[in-house]
């Protein structure tokens, strides 16, 4: 188990209401307490967003300490309500 003091305010969060078990080893969207945690700068390297908005993907869509997907900061905050990147007409 990791170390509870370490985990970021976001993640800290999730553990305390989903419970700390697998965590960091196994994640679900669907079984386990989903948030977003913003990606580190690296020139260079980011992807294409996901969502459609042809941005760049800056944060990462976490469950359970591991990274599941990754979009711009609009889709993440979209995929934790609903577990849908992009927008639903």
């Amino acid at each position: 188990m990791t170390d509870l003091n370490e985990l970021s305010k976001s993640a800290l969060s999730a553990a305390m209401r989903g419970g700390t078990v697998g965590w960091g080893k196994i994640g679900s969207a669907d079984d386990h307490v989903r948030y977003s945690e913003k990606k580190p700068k690296r020139p260079g390297r980011r992807r294409a967003c996901y969502c459609g908005c042809k941005g760049l993907a800056t944060h990462s869509g976490m469950a359970n300490g591991l990274a599941l997907t990754s979009a711009c900061e609009l889709g993440i905050a979209r995929w934790v309500r609903t577990g849908n990147v992009r927008a639903t007409r």
